[in-house]
């Protein structure tokens, strides 16, 4: 398959895994944590609160010690509230708890008579929205008739939350069904007795900020004083929702800290979730998505990532500056009221730019492996790594370098050809520079080329190395070893012994691309070539097997195992000063 058809079915996996990621609950459960952390980060750096806010009238520990009645028998109190709250004027009240379905006239008399006269009279003062359940069967639990005669059943208001799967409360709605009717919840109904427009959706908790409750029983004491003017400062007006505030009864998990006597706690009363929703629906601003056609858009830049990542720094660069943007629109959307996904192209996004990134490793893989194949045994290591990270290209110019070039040669060879069948000539000379060369290329050496029975290497190209002349000096010292282990293998199979010698000379040479047209290869020539051919030559008669010139020896971290020879005629050019080296 062609690399283009792998491009684009790679592209087609992208789009298709996409839409997998956009449709599954990991892609939900992502969003919903990303979205909390925006309401956190909006209610920190730009709190805003809201006009007439709610007021929350709380049920606590301190209202159980101050009414010592069972929650049934207080309708003499939460009358009270309810004449409290006729002198207040709220502008609704809502219950966040639910009031017995029968009487309980017949423990004390008349105590029935108390709640209602409190609810007659608030009734022409302020719409009231009474808290209804669900039994254990699922059933709606009816209220006492008198109540719900008193009012009407559309006072009636349903205090189920709707709950995420992660536990967590984000969203609400104006009704839930129940045997073929839809039975309205409690916030969106007292919105509604404020003559709010309501539609289903996700809690704002961007907006107002922590709230702090009324004891229910500093109301009813404001009342028994008639303190007209606190009861008013504090609820005239403004939307009233009771319920209880106990530390382990009816807590839900929210996206935001509530509670500002609990400034440490997610998990918050119920009622301060109703206050929450009932904040959204009078700001008007309940969370909707923005359309579909935004956020496809969206998921598709996402997916074009894809066509740069085989250019990792700019796609590493477009993904920063693309999962930035998208951040910062969702998070300006939401405090417009709109929501935009964002991690979800994010992740869409990292996903096509790995896949790309992956599929380009892989052709890389398969192309080194195909030249390795094709071109690894006709160049060494170094030059091969040269060649695919694209420093070494055909029509690159020759370099002026300082390299150690390295000649050896087995002696009396043409002696030894004469003598003996050309095949057995080969398979010797191919163990020979087997492992000849495997010390080179361990040393960091270059093999320019075989010549018959010699061998041409050279030290610090392509690639830089800090000492070339201690590397190739260390690399015919071991060529040594290998040969007399080498040469241990010939003896035990009756085939005559090899002997080499070594000539090394450092210096400035041009390294590059020599030949023509159709062939070239990488090579090194000048005068520095030269000189080590020529000490190669000079080992027989001098009698080591590894000669070097001064420049050599003078790099060497150390040359104390060299001996000074002094000066030698060399052939072709002056004298020189030289230096051998044999093992001990």
């Amino acid at each position: 398959m062609a690399k283009g058809q792998i491009l684009a079915l790679g592209f087609l996996v992208v789009i298709v895994v996409s839409v997998l990621i956009q449709t599954s609950p990991f892609s939900s459960f992502v969003e919903n944590k990303f979205l909390d952390r925006q309401f956190r980060f909006l209610r920190a750096q730009f709190p805003r609160g809201i006009s007439n806010d709610v007021v929350v009238v709380g049920i606590d520990e301190q209202t159980f010690e101050t009414f010592r009645e069972p929650l049934a028998l207080w309708h003499p109190y939460l009358g009270d509230f309810f004449k409290a709250m006729a002198i207040a004027q709220p502008s609704v009240v809502g219950l966040d708890l639910v009031l017995p379905d029968r009487s309980y006239d017949f423990l004390i008399q008349g105590h029935d008579r108390k709640l209602l006269a409190g609810l007659l009279k608030l009734k022409p003062v302020a719409p009231i929205v009474l808290g209804q359940t669900v039994d254990e069967r699922g059933k709606i639990r009816p209220l006492f008739a008198p109540l719900v005669s008193l009012l009407d059943s559309n006072a009636l208001g349903l205090v189920l939350l709707r709950t995420d799967s992660d536990g967590t409360i984000r969203g609400f709605r104006s009704s839930v069904q129940f045997d073929n009717s839809q039975i309205p919840t409690l916030a969106p109904l007292m919105a509604k007795r404020l003559n709010l427009t309501v539609t289903d959706g996700l809690i704002n908790y961007s907006y107002g900020t922590n709230i702090d409750y009324v004891p229910l029983q500093q109301v009813n004491s404001w009342f028994e004083t008639n303190d007209i003017a606190q009861l008013k400062n504090i609820f005239n007006n403004r939307p009233v929702i009771i319920g209880s505030v106990l530390p382990f009864i009816d807590r839900h998990n929210s996206p935001v800290l509530l509670a500002n006597w609990e400034p440490d706690a997610n998990l918050v009363p119920g009622v301060l979730i109703h206050a929450q929703i009932l904040r959204t629906l009078i700001a008007n601003s309940t969370l909707q998505q923005v359309s579909v056609f935004f956020a496809l858009s969206s998921l598709l830049v996402g997916t074009l990532l894809y066509w740069i990542g085989n250019r990792l720094k700019l796609g590493a660069l477009l993904f920063g500056v693309f999962a930035i943007t998208l951040i910062t629109l969702s998070t300006l959307l939401l405090w417009q009221g709109q929501i935009l996904s964002a991690m979800t192209p994010i992740l869409v996004a990292l996903l096509a730019l790995l896949t790309r990134i992956g599929l380009e490793s892989g052709f890389t893989f398969f192309e080194n492996r195909r030249l390795n194949n094709s071109f690894g045994r006709y160049v060494s290591p170094n030059v091969m790594d040269e060649i695919r990270a694209g420093n070494i290209s055909p029509d690159m110019v020759g370099l002026r370098r300082k390299v150690c070039v390295m000649f050896s040669d087995i002696r009396s060879f043409t002696t030894r050809s004469e003598s003996e069948p050309p095949e057995a000539i080969i398979a010797l000379l191919n163990r020979y520079f087997n492992e000849m060369t495997t010390v080179v290329h361990f040393h960091g050496g270059t093999v320019d080329k075989f010549i018959g029975d010699g061998l041409m290497v050279f030290f610090g190209a392509p690639n830089h190395q800090e000492n070339a002349a201690q590397q190739a000096f260390d690399a015919a010292k071991e060529m040594l070893k290998r040969l007399d282990k080498l040469n241990q293998e010939l003896e035990t199979e009756g085939i005559k012994e090899i002997k080499i010698g070594v000539g090394i000379h450092f210096g400035e040479a041009v390294v590059g691309h020599v030949g023509s047209d159709n062939r070239h290869e990488y090579t090194v020539i000048g005068d520095t070539v030269n000189l080590a051919a020529r000490l190669e030559g000079r080992t027989k008669e001098l009698g080591y097997p590894i000669i070097c010139s001064s420049a050599v020896a003078d790099a060497l971290d150390s040359s104390a195992d060299l001996i000074s020879l002094g000066e030698t005629p060399i052939k072709g050019r002056a004298s020189a000063k030289v230096f051998g080296w044999k093992p001990g």
